[in-house]
């Protein structure tokens, strides 16, 4: 397993395989992105091609090519190691067959898989599915998206997957997790009867759950495949070969939902899952935006058409977690489905969330009647001037309410409830300025009077989430201080070493300092470039005060990689390397001038109140040679600031 581990890393780069999954940026040598496993809107997640490893310095997350798929997909190792061997094209011939050696997720996983396999073969292998085929095609599919999206047919019998899974070998109890039968009492059925069968897939392409569209069967009962009619003859096992009448006759005198969906699982989150995701990836990073439709054939068109940056949600509406997906990919996201008030409402404080995460919000709207199967059927250009005229969701409700007639009080209100909670989620302050402006023009309702409510509604929402304790003060201390650059030296007074007894009597300025110097030596003898390293620790050598030497030999022994990491992203690539070297150097050296003395002049105080003049003296003495030292390195970092 070593040696395939190897291979794959041999043919896939870390930033092959975490661009896949979300937006990332270069940056010098390395890449940088917003981190997918904590919620920030400053890229802290960096991506380093040479060591073929990402390293988050926001919450810590680091890893290489196995290590970000693992806490991508909630997989253990053995998943994310099959998901690269395909990825990279090595077979992995020992995990094949071998259900012994499957993870319960993998096996659940593969369940799924046979059961898309059997839907697909009762579609294409059976002539009793001509009318469901008939149904697709009239819809507009072709037959490649129907393969593509592995679209299959569950039929109109009652046990007709559960008894062919059962010949497989596969459980009661592992059909039911995964959502594929249902149990009351001693009876055991088919979840999906009398379907279309759309599989849903996670972010890798792998199948964990289905959304069955209702489609009512020709009055001949439809022969099972021959797959399924063998496994029928063996079903015995089920405990449940025989359905009464009555539960047949009371199942069937309900009106069918439209859609069925699979319930949540431990594969299937249906507020989490996008239909589409794993193909759109590629087209919402290309684009830079997402289209977010609410039908499967919606979606199945919109990519048909060539609209491959579409995904739809399946049996829910927008949620956050759908939100943090999108976002890991684009800040754009345009709806093209129900784009009405009652639609939109549905979802208000998903858009509100966007809004508030930075992303832009477009409504692209659809002539009435028409949904995006349904044009793009009737003329594909026409759906795309629709994408191309999408308007920002605060001018489309500008629309409506233009539409609706209203003034006076009537529209001063409904630009409180329907648009104004909009304009207060918008993070940037400055398009927060530009939307108060448009709905000033568009309502004749003041600017001034406008940003006094948007300051009542915020004064408002503060009362209602003011649940905790406040601000608790935690923060980094030092205000930034860890920089090599201009300002990054504190004016500290002589009290703040006057006593010094251990490590922990370092600011945190200090050992931030610190770190970075341990960061490049390391990061040199990761870059082999050991002389360089070997010169910048003697260096360091020469000016380190006892306590910062002993903080520095701890902190270097145990080699964390961060600090190399961190020394990457600043200076690999750099055109003046050795410039920024001595640059730190020079503040280290400051630092510890400044701090040694802090301490001489704290003795020569303490001297002089004992009237020692003898040591009094000496410290002095040493005090001026400190001094000197230190209006040298000084000078120099003038000259290198």
């Amino acid at each position: 397993m070593s040696s395939a581990a190897q291979t794959i890393k041999e043919r896939l780069g870390i930033a092959e395989v975490v661009g896949a999954y979300i937006k990332i940026e270069k940056t010098g040598a390395n890449y940088k992105a917003r981190c997918p496993f904590h919620n920030e809107k400053t890229p802290s997640f960096f991506i380093s091609p040479a060591r073929n490893n990402y390293y988050c310095f926001g919450c810590g997350a680091k890893g290489d090519i196995f290590t970000f798929v693992e806490e991508f997909e909630k997989i253990d190792f053995l998943g994310a190691l099959k998901i690269l061997a395909e990825k990279a094209g090595v077979e992995l011939a020992q995990f094949q067959h071998d259900r012994s050696k499957e993870s319960e997720f993998d096996k659940f996983r593969s369940i799924l898989e046979t059961a898309t396999v059997f839907y697909e073969e009762q579609l294409h292998g059976n002539s009793s599915a001509k009318f469901a085929l008939d149904y697709l095609l009239e819809r507009g599919l072709t037959d490649e998206t129907i393969k593509t999206w592995r679209i299959g047919l569950a039929s109109n019998e009652w046990r007709n997957l559960g008894d062919y899974l059962r010949s497989k070998n596969i459980s009661n109890v592992e059909m039911e997790k995964v959502g594929l039968i249902k149990q009351t009492g001693t009876s055991v059925y088919d979840r999906f009867r009398e379907r279309i069968m759309f599989p849903l897939f996670d972010s890798s392409g792998r199948v964990v759950g289905y959304s069955g569209r209702y489609i009512k069967f020709p009055k001949a009962k439809m022969p099972s495949s021959s797959n399924s009619s063998s496994a029928s003859s063996n079903s015995t096992s089920s405990g449940s070969a025989s359905s009464t009448s009555a539960e047949q006759s009371t199942d069937e005198s309900k009106e069918p939902p439209k859609y069925l969906n699979s319930p949540d699982g431990p594969l299937f989150n249906k507020s989490e899952i996008l239909y589409g995701y794993h193909k759109a990836k590629e087209g919402i990073r290309k684009f830079g935006y997402a289209v977010l439709v609410e039908g499967q054939f919606d979606m199945l068109m919109c990519h048909q058409a060539g609209f491959n940056n579409t995904v739809a949600t399946s049996g829910t509406s927008l949620t956050a977690l759908h939100l943090e997906k999108i976002k890991r990919l684009t800040d754009n996201t345009m709806i093209v489905y129900d784009a009405d008030k009652a639609g939109l409402k549905a979802s208000l404080r998903a858009w509100e969330l966007a809004l508030s995460l930075g992303m832009d919000v477009k409504i692209a709207s659809l002539p009435k009647g028409e949904d995006p199967a349904s044009l793009i059927l009737e003329d594909k250009e026409k759906f795309k001037n629709c994408l191309k005229n999408a308007k920002h969701i605060i001018d489309f409700y500008l629309d409506i309410l233009d539409g609706e007639g209203k003034t006076g009080r009537e529209l001063w209100k409904a630009v409180e409830v329907e648009v104004l909670p909009y304009v207060l989620a918008i993070e940037s302050s400055i398009d927060r300025a530009h939307f108060i402006n448009r709905i000033s023009m568009r309502t004749d309702i003041q600017e001034a009077d406008l940003r006094a409510e948007l300051e009542r509604l915020m004064i408002k929402n503060r009362s209602l989430n003011s649940g905790g304790s406040g601000n608790t003060g935690v923060g980094n201390g030092d205000g930034g201080a860890s920089g090599t650059g201009k300002g990054a030296v504190h004016n500290e007074t002589v009290s703040d070493h006057s006593i010094i007894k251990g490590i922990d009597d370092l600011s945190d300025s200090d050992k931030k300092t610190l770190d970075r110097l341990i960061g490049l030596i390391l990061w040199l003898r990761d870059s082999a470039n050991e002389s360089k390293a070997e010169e910048v620790l003697k260096r360091s050598g020469t000016f380190l005060d006892e306590i910062s030497k002993k903080y520095f030999d701890e902190r270097i022994s145990s080699s964390p990689t961060e600090l190399s990491f961190e020394a990457e992203v600043l200076f690999a690539g750099s055109t003046k390397l050795d410039h920024d070297i001595e640059e730190l150097l020079l503040e280290i050296e400051e630092r510890s001038l400044k701090q040694t003395l802090s301490v001489l002049m704290n003795n020569l105080n303490k001297m002089e109140k004992l009237q020692k003049k003898d040591e009094a003296m000496e410290i002095l003495k040493e005090c001026q040679n400190v001094s000197l030292k230190l209006s040298e390195v000084q000078r120099k970092k003038k000259l290198y600031g």
